[in-house]
């Protein structure tokens, strides 16, 4: 005979725990006994992060968008945490206490190797993102003395006083503003992952020293994780800064300027550096518009919430990228930055759901970007042949040119990639 009070109880049980999945700020996958937490949970609930409601983020069910991509996101943190540091349940207080010593053990193994490491770093970037020497200036420096000149940033927005045309003109600076903040969120994402891009040249650091890999894979995963159990990071010690020339008439190379305490953290400030390059294309013409979106988006409190979904949002986007074309990357990224910026919401926003149409959009911009190549491909080998005077083909196809891209002095930033 059947113990209906038992299998009463054992669903009642059941329903406790699919309600209470419900219920949770984050949706985490099964099995994940660690969480966020709870301040930096309400506040995802609550959208006090630093995208807020942001206009990009696709319609939820009973989770929001963002509490889906979030519990994916420190799952993979969680995960990586235990796998590099050998352990199956992890405790806050050890992550706490093992980070300095981490970071000093990693910084003396490298005291001796800086220059290599140093190398190396602006090498894997180059190579990222298909970077040459002539377009832009790389300067990468190991070092236990950050130098913050030139680089901080307002602790929270500042609105500057600004004479609008028209209120639509209003509405729209506001808007930028919206776009500029997840633009910052997905720069931050990608450095995020790509600080992990470490383990591509494992046999370039076992001949430099053999314990450097595992050193690397303990202290980002541990740094990683202390963004989703610290509410307030902003406090915290700044491992790395970069700071970023834009081109000008009389310097047409951009430079990027880059210290780090350790190797990964070296990565993580140098694909801060391309990024800001590349989502310079998504602001405003108007200077004045300009300093006011980045007057409002650019502040220190929103930095570590951009670390911490940041990587999730960057994560959709390169899922719409086909293996054969992740290569492409940047390109589908600073194409997409310089849309309008309601369109680039839009497009965004389908990427971000993942659909079809998303795809689509990615994909079609990825066949003008190769169009685009193979095009200029073509012009450079024809403009090698010249003719007996000197005069080349090159010369036939040039006209005036369409000059939108153009900064104000005279700087065409399609130049940089």
């Amino acid at each position: 005979m059947k113990d209906y009070r038992k299998i009463a109880e054992e669903a009642l049980k059941k329903s406790q725990q699919n309600t209470k999945r419900l219920d949770e700020s984050v949706v985490y996958p099964d099995g994940l006994n660690e969480r966020m937490h709870p301040t930096l949970e309400d506040e995802l609930l609550n959208q006090k992060t630093s995208l807020g409601k942001h206009p990009i983020f696709p319609e939820g069910d009973e989770s929001s968008f963002e509490q889906k991509i979030m519990g994916k996101r420190f799952n993979e943190v969680a995960k990586r945490y235990k796998r590099a540091h050998e352990v199956d349940d992890i405790r806050k207080e050890d992550v706490m206490n093992g980070m300095m010593p981490l970071l000093k053990e990693t910084m003396t193994l490298e005291k001796k190797h800086a220059t290599e490491l140093e190398e190396l770093a602006v090498k894997m970037i180059r190579e990222e993102y298909d970077m040459a020497e002539d377009v832009v200036e790389i300067h990468a420096e190991l070092t236990p003395r950050i130098n913050m000149v030139g680089t901080k940033k307002n602790p929270t927005p500042v609105v500057s006083e600004v004479e609008f045309k028209n209120h639509d003109e209003m509405v729209n600076a506001n808007e930028e503003v919206y776009k500029r903040r997840f633009l910052n969120a997905m720069t931050q994402g990608a450095a995020k992952k790509c600080s992990h891009m470490f383990h591509m040249v494992d046999d370039e650091l076992s001949d430099i020293d053999p314990r450097l890999a595992s050193r690397y894979a303990k202290l980002m995963a541990s740094a990683d994780y202390m963004y989703y159990v610290v509410p307030k990071m902003e406090e915290g010690v700044n491992g790395g800064v970069v700071r970023v020339e834009f081109p000008t008439k009389d310097n047409p190379k951009a430079i990027i300027y880059v210290q780090a305490m350790a190797f990964p953290v070296l990565i993580h400030e140098l694909v801060k550096g391309v990024m800001e390059l590349l989502s310079a294309h998504g602001l405003p013409k108007d200077k004045k518009i300009g300093k006011f979106v980045i007057d409002k988006a650019d502040f220190l409190a929103a930095e570590p919430w951009d670390m911490r979904i940041g990587p999730a949002l960057w994560d959709r986007f390169t899922e719409s990228i086909e293996a054969d074309d992740f290569h492409l990357k940047h390109h589908v990224y600073s194409e997409l930055a310089a849309l309008p910026v309601r369109e680039f919401n839009v497009k965004m926003r389908e990427i971000m759901a993942g659909t079809k149409e998303g795809k689509n959009i990615v994909k079609n911009i990825i066949d003008e970007v190769k169009s685009s190549i193979q095009e200029e491909e073509y012009h450079e080998s024809m403009s090698e042949t010249q003719t007996e005077d000197g005069f080349t083909f090159d010369d036939l196809i040039k006209g005036e040119g369409d000059d939108d891209n153009l900064t104000d002095d005279g700087f065409d930033f399609d130049e940089l990639f």
